[in-house]
């Protein structure tokens, strides 16, 4: 596991720009008083941490740790020391200092400041500040403050003439250890080349998207990212959605927003970011790795600033799975990135989930990838919903191929038994509206859509079909506040939108409905379907038509055979990768992206036209199905038709190296010594009861009903020249008949069409 967030602090000029707080400067500097005393900490054992280190990057139990907590009690009266100025006003300074250390952060408790008095914290250069804090950006007396470069940190505290003094208490300083000497592999500007800035010209679609995202800081000394997430009254309540392996107190967690380039190319230097700090825990579970927080310091109106450019992305919370799919997030530290799956992601149950179907797999096109750094971020689908969060996987710049895994919204919404503390739905739909999704929330903009018929989930289209009739299915979506009652499908098949279908119904907003068209009959070879839907609640203009097209593709076999492919994966699945392929070697399935710790066995159909076939296994470790003494567990391969095995790999034999290849045939090229002789079959194809058999072998004694792979089904005597075989108990498929004489055999197909 490998997706949490590092983050690296340049130098001074690099935070000089940052904001957390609200903008003001210190008096102390301006008075010209410095502090008088000093508290000390000691360099921890840097050899020790990173030996823990490297136990626990990959495990995914926790966020990427860049620090040492020193546990202290600093307040008012046993540290630092108090400076009246010739106004009466007051100024408390501490300097706390760090042997060695790269950066510093403080987290602050039973910290009460009342009206008027001002807490800052910056170095000793004073060319890097935060604040000016005041009550609004505590909660419950907490606040924790953004990594300070160096190894130095004043905390000034001023109080005006006859004001209340009120409490501080600085109960953590953290030391930063390894995020300078790493700058070489994981700073800002150093993620993999390969890595998608968020506004290159792939992610404009996803500009209100990419506001959602945040990196955050959780435990004082580890690193994440999350995305703030809608709810059902589109007020703007600050909740940001992560991965429950990043948690803890997150009354001290920093929420930094903006930090990206303003362009594709890179910058010069870091660009400038925000940052909030403060929440609370609203609900979190661990099969579906989800945590959900509210914001609770520095708000705006109970709100993110709208000076920090917010937008609460929309969610998803249903089953079906996207056609294609976009994380934004910040690998190995960098500035906030973008990455494009542009094919369905499969639900699994990775990351050594309990939960069956807890995650979705995806795997990265367009050369992008995600990368330590990335883990909570967001996953959205093609309606620009959020379906799930980053769990974890092994995709990198060198490793494209690699699957990534993120916790479903879809469990994590209600799971059975749940209730306020481990659900999604308590928070998301307060108002109890039953919604299945919901668009994001941009309170610059907020103006609701009227308006707005959506289409979604195209089913019964994608994949191949064993036959030549396909039955596409749909969801026409309400996204508008008045409620849908009507809409026109438009559809049809290779870029032919030639059909209607006119839906009528009753759609509340958030709402959707299953739409299934009428069944289509289609030649042999590659389709596509469209969709399209318009003219909303007769003649009504649809405020939103970005989401009113729906496509596929799919393959048709005609006349083609049910072959099922039988996995048995070991623990290692992510090693696991296979291919079919015909007599000309091209691939005409494939497989991969299987998750790790969940051995079992996968079915998958085949639909094959009669030939001769490939099936190559590859294992990415070199020991193939293998799962030796950790896993216990050890895989097989089995392709079976019609009940009969037509190659394997057994148990015995898993360990096949890097890769090895199984060979087959189905149909005719499977069934040996074929004779030509003249022989008639009517009718044929036939959809029930009798076969005519006719041979012109005078001295023919057996006619036989085999299956494709040669074996023998049932037969009868044959007495004369016609023979009738009750063929009404055979499924639909491909058959042959056998035709036995004293010197000679003939097969004859025949097809069975239901």
């Amino acid at each position: 596991m490998k997706k949490i967030s590092l983050l690296f602090l340049v130098c001074s000029s690099f935070y000089s720009f940052s904001q957390q707080g609200d903008r003001g400067k210190p008096f102390a500097p301006k008075q010209k008083i410095t502090p008088t005393k000093t508290v000390f900490f000691n360099e921890p054992n840097i050899a020790s941490l990173r030996a823990e280190d490297a136990l626990t990057d990959n495990t995914g139990s926790a966020p990427w740790r860049f620090g040492y907590n020193n546990d202290t009690q600093l307040d008012l009266n046993n540290s630092g020391s108090w400076h009246e100025l010739a106004s009466g006003d007051k100024v408390w300074l501490v300097e706390i200092a760090c042997k060695n250390a790269l950066t510093i952060n403080l987290t602050f408790t039973n910290l009460s400041i009342p009206e008027g008095n001002a807490l800052y914290v910056y170095n000793p250069a004073k060319d890097f500040i935060l604040g000016k804090f005041t009550e609004k950006h505590t909660y419950q007396g907490v606040l924790g403050t953004e990594l300070v470069p160096g190894s130095r940190v004043i905390v000034e505290y001023y109080v005006p003439k006859n004001n209340a003094v009120g409490h501080l208490n600085i109960s953590r300083v953290t030391h930063g250890y390894r995020t300078a000497s790493e700058f070489s592999e994981k700073a800002f500007g150093s993620s993999g080349a390969c890595n998608m800035n968020v506004n290159c010209a792939d992610g404009l679609p996803w500009q209100q998207e990419r506001n959602s995202a945040v990196m955050l800081v959780s435990g004082s000394n580890g690193f994440c990212s999350g995305a703030l997430i809608n709810n059902t009254l589109n007020d703007g309540k600050p909740y940001v959605l992560t991965a429950n392996h990043c948690y803890s107190d997150p009354t001290n967690w920093i929420f930094r927003f903006n930090w990206q380039a303003a362009d594709c190319a890179n910058p010069v230097s870091s660009p400038t970011f925000q940052s909030l700090s403060g929440a609370v825990l609203r609900s979190r579970r661990t099969p579906s790795d989800f945590c959900l927080v509210e914001i609770t310091g520095g708000l705006q109106g109970n709100t993110v600033p709208l000076s920090y450019n917010p937008y609460f992305a929309g969610w998803n919370n249903g089953d079906a799975a996207p056609t294609s799919s976009v994380s934004i997030h910040h690998p190995a530290g960098d500035i906030k990135k973008i990455s494009f799956d542009d094919a369905a992601a499969v639900a699994s149950q990775g990351m050594g989930s309990t939960e069956a179907n807890s995650t979705w797999t995806v795997e990265w096109d367009r050369n992008t990838t995600t990368e330590g750094g990335s883990s909570g971020s967001p996953l959205f689908d093609q309606n620009h919903r959020i379906i799930g969060q980053l769990w974890g996987g092994g995709a990198s710049c060198t490793n494209l191929s690699s699957p990534d895994y993120y916790g479903r919204v879809h469990n994590s919404w209600e799971p059975a038994n749940s209730n306020s503390t481990n659900q999604l739905k308590f928070w998301l739909d307060p108002n109890n509206s039953g919604a299945e999704f919901i668009d994001g929330y941009d309170p610059s903009n907020a103006t609701p859509v009227q308006v707005d018929a959506g289409i979604a989930n195209p089913q019964g289209v994608s994949g191949t079909f064993c036959s030549a009739e396909v039955t596409p299915v749909v969801s026409i979506q309400n996204n508008g506040q008045q409620t849908l009652t009507s809409a026109t499908i438009s559809y049809g098949f290779d870029g032919n939108l030639n059909q209607t279908f006119n839906w009528t119904g009753n759609l509340p907003q958030w709402q959707s409905t299953v739409v299934t068209l009428p069944t289509a009959s289609l030649s042999a070879g590659a389709h596509t379907f469209g969709a399209n839907v318009s003219n909303p609640n007769v003649g009504q203009t649809d405020e939103n038509t970005n989401n009113n097209n729906v496509s596929s593709s799919f393959n048709v076999v005609i006349g083609g055979q049910t072959v099922n492919l039988n996995l048995t994966l070991d623990c290692y699945g992510s090693e696991t990768s296979w291919e079919l392929q015909d007599q000309n070697a091209n691939a005409v399935y494939f497989g991969s992206g299987y998750p790790d710790d969940a051995p079992g066995l996968i079915t998958e159909p085949w639909c094959l036209n009669d030939g001769c076939y490939t099936y190559v296994i590859m294992d990415s470790y070199g020991d193939g199905l293998l799962g030796g003494f950790w896993c216990g567990q050890d895989g097989s391969v089995s392709i079976v038709f019609q009940g009969d095995t037509l190659a394997a790999i057994a148990e015995a034999n898993a360990d096949f190296g890097d890769q090895t290849s199984l060979q087959f045939c189905i149909g005719a090229s499977s069934i040996t010594h074929i004779v030509t002789t003249e022989a008639v079959l009517f009718p044929n194809p036939l959809s029930e009861g009798l076969l005519n058999v006719y041979t012109a072998v005078s001295s023919a004694s057996q006619v036989n009903v085999l299956s494709t792979s040669g074996q023998f089904l049932f037969g009868k005597p044959c007495y004369t020249n016609t023979t009738e075989l009750d063929v009404s108990s055979l499924g639909q498929g491909v058959y042959f008949v056998e035709i036995i004489s004293e010197n000679q055999r003939k097969l004859v197909k025949f097809i069975k069409t239901r």
